[in-house]
């Protein structure tokens, strides 16, 4: 049969009234035990040391009369003798009444004994005087069984007598009284510790159930397709649980609602921005074919070449696009080989020398001093390395510096790009590596307008390549690019895989 569902709230709130009620009950029940056992110890005790007292006082008595005839069959002589022992004044001996036959020994008896003092308790109701023959001399007689303590009276080291003590069977109904008192008060306390139990948990698994009900109903409305936006209190005192790991919960949630919102955004942005950068070559491709086709134009070798140049821009831009999806679905294919990446980086850099001096702009290439043995794919850092200078070649007013530099330690290669005015605001600094994303037009020279794939493609290529790609401001007034890549990547693999 299965189990009843029930909130959260109910669950915690029961679970902790049954735990608090059956350590209360486990509790209760050791406080009873060794409530009453111990009670009962202390009743022992204290008959044992009246009982030791009452001895005293009867060997006092027998130090007269060693016979102890004096006490045989003689009320008034018990009662004075629990007088004595209980500190009362004694008692005159009351005459016999006048028409009682006399007994056996032409002695009447004496009435009965009043009720013993409250200093000695019932504890003349349960001692017995015996002589050494074991007849009794006085004191009631006892019922059979139950436990006896029995004490030699002594009169100068010979024994004379014996009294004996019957264990009380029942504590007195004062001593009942008394325990029922303390049974009652752990019952209230008990009960009120297991109804504060109940409040506090409710309490406590109510201020926990509520950010989450709170997040249930975002996920629901995320999963919806429901832009989710963050409580604005989701950080005060007031709408915590008071658990680390629910405000934690609730923290991440909201982190993720605020991702997807950014990643839902983004997604919009990319294809409004990839519809944009599609239409601008195909439009022109499409006027230039109308203007053919109506007679405007004439094929010439130079529209043909105008038709060409546009049809490789809109190329370009679909493999761009497809390397940033490889690279997302990590699945950008690398084929390392072995090489001199001092030697590779110079090539690639002096490509861009007549470029930068037809732009009006000065290239320094700083090589390193000698070969640096790595594993790279080197199309992949050719690639890399041009997106670098593309964008600096770009983005670089003239007359300006665009330098270029690379440096190895004994695992990595740093490969830094950096150029001069005008710089890029800190706060595009982050997103310069977002895909087809533009900083403002201080950064733009007239007539060069990029896709804003290259750095993210440079981004692509370096995790590939177990490295990452920083960007910063320059020493030269613009805009800093350092790339920093393992010498051997695959060893990282291997490493990655083995683990």
């Amino acid at each position: 049969m299965p189990l009843p569902r029930l909130r959260i709230a109910t669950q915690l709130s029961l679970l902790l009234t049954v735990a608090v009620a059956l350590a209360v009950i486990a509790v209760g029940g050791l406080s009873v035990w060794n409530l009453r056992s111990g009670f009962i110890d202390y009743l022992r005790a204290r008959d044992d040391a009246q009982f030791t007292r009452f001895v005293q006082v009867l060997e006092r008595r027998a130090a007269a009369d060693p016979s102890m005839a004096w006490l045989r069959d003689d009320r008034e002589a018990m009662r004075e003798l629990m007088d004595e022992f209980t500190g009362r004044p004694l008692r005159t001996r009351r005459p016999p009444p006048p028409n009682h036959p006399p007994d056996r020994e032409g002695m009447p008896p004496p009435p009965p004994p009043p009720p013993a003092a409250a200093a000695g308790g019932n504890l003349g109701d349960r001692i017995t005087i015996r002589d050494m023959q074991g007849q009794r001399l006085a004191g009631r007689p006892q019922p059979a069984g139950g436990h006896r303590t029995v004490r030699a009276i002594k009169v100068n080291g010979v024994e004379v007598a014996l009294a004996e003590l019957v264990a009380e069977p029942e504590p007195e109904a004062m001593d009942i009284r008394f325990l029922q008192r303390q049974y009652a008060g752990l019952a209230g306390a008990g009960v009120g510790t297991v109804i504060i139990a109940l409040l506090l948990g409710w309490w406590v698994a109510g201020r926990w159930s509520r950010p989450l009900r709170e997040l249930q109903l975002a996920t629901q409305r995320i999963a919806r397709g429901e832009k989710v936006q963050p409580s604005a209190h989701a950080d005060s005192p007031t709408s915590r649980s008071g658990a680390v790991e629910i405000d934690q919960l609730v923290s991440d949630v909201h982190a993720m609602a605020l991702a997807l919102t950014a990643l839902e955004d983004a997604r919009r942005t990319w294809i409004a921005q990839i519809s944009h950068e599609l239409r601008t070559p195909l439009s022109v491709l499409r006027g230039e074919l109308e203007s053919i086709e109506d007679g405007a134009r004439q094929p010439t070798p130079a529209v043909i070449r105008s038709l060409g140049e546009e049809v490789a821009q809109l190329n370009r831009l679909v493999d761009d696009l497809h390397t940033l999806s490889m690279a997302d679905l990590g699945q950008m294919a690398c084929e390392m080989v072995a090489g001199d990446a001092n030697a590779a980086l110079q090539r690639i850099a002096h490509k861009f020398d007549a470029r930068a001096q037809q732009m009006g702009l000065t290239l320094i290439i700083q090589r390193a001093a000698q070969a640096i043995a790595v594993e790279w794919d080197f199309g992949r850092i050719e690639q890399m390395l041009s997106n670098l200078l593309e964008n600096s070649l770009r983005y670089t007013h003239a007359p300006g510096h665009i330098a270029v530099g690379w440096t190895a330690t004994a695992q990595t290669l740093q490969l830094v790009v950096q150029d001069s005015a005008p710089g890029v605001a800190s706060a595009h600094l982050p997103k310069l590596f977002d895909p087809l994303f533009r900083v403002d037009a201080a950064r733009t020279r007239t007539g060069q307008h990029g896709s804003g794939l290259g750095l993210s493609i440079v981004r692509a290529i370096a995790r590939a390549h177990h490295g990452y790609v920083q960007a910063d401001a320059s020493e030269l007034g613009g805009l800093v690019l350092r790339v920093e890549l393992p010498l051997h990547p695959q060893h990282l693999d291997r490493r990655t895989q083995a683990s």
